[in-house]
């Protein structure tokens, strides 16, 4: 039996969400996911204190912390990083009831960690703007090589010749016929 739109996302959002470091949280709490549309369907993640994962588990969860709501493209995009919950908020692709302060910022704990940009050092600033300004600098064409002297070539003797012989034509005998038989 082929897989619903919502079970697809559903075990994809909890690979994603399965995945979140979850060392630096404390208490307990457990927030539902309504996804609306197409994918229509509800789960739910819930923390408590020891654990080393979040819990993901395909159900409602009546006593939880908060209620998100949103449709499936929504949820992904929050869940990959590639959209923030300020601005879901703020545009109303993302509905929180019973939101505490703050509910919303698991989805940027969840959402994969970008590469904060390395912090340079005085004295890598200052090697990254020389190596910038060589690159801009127009390119010094280098003096061409001196040549080398051309030594004449060294000529061989060629090897002797063979004598030719005479070429000798075979001789072709015609076939002869043969005597008739009276």
């Amino acid at each position: 039996m082929a897989k619903s739109a919502y079970e697809k996302l559903y075990e994809s959002l909890k690979k994603s969400i399965q995945k979140t470091d979850v060392s630096g949280f404390t208490g307990n709490f457990a927030f539902q996911f309504t996804v609306t549309g197409d994918a229509a369907g509800t789960f739910y993640i819930e923390f408590k204190e020891g654990y080393n994962k979040f819990a993901v588990e395909n159900f409602s969860y009546d006593d939880n912390t908060a209620v998100f709501k949103a449709d499936a493209d929504t949820f992904t995009a929050l869940v990959d990083g590639t959209l923030t919950p300020d601005k879901a908020l703020k545009s109303g692709k993302l509905v929180v009831e019973n939101n505490e302060p703050g509910c919303a910022d698991i989805f940027n704990a969840i959402a994969p960690k970008k590469a904060a940009p390395a912090k340079k050092t005085a004295a890598k600033a200052e090697k990254t703007e020389k190596t910038e300004k060589a690159a801009k600098a127009p390119a010094k064409k280098a003096a061409p090589a001196p040549k080398a002297e051309a030594k004449p070539a060294e000529v061989k003797p060629a090897a002797p010749k063979a004598e030719a012989k005479p070429a000798v034509k075979a001789a072709v005998k015609k076939p002869t016929a043969a005597p008739k038989k009276k």
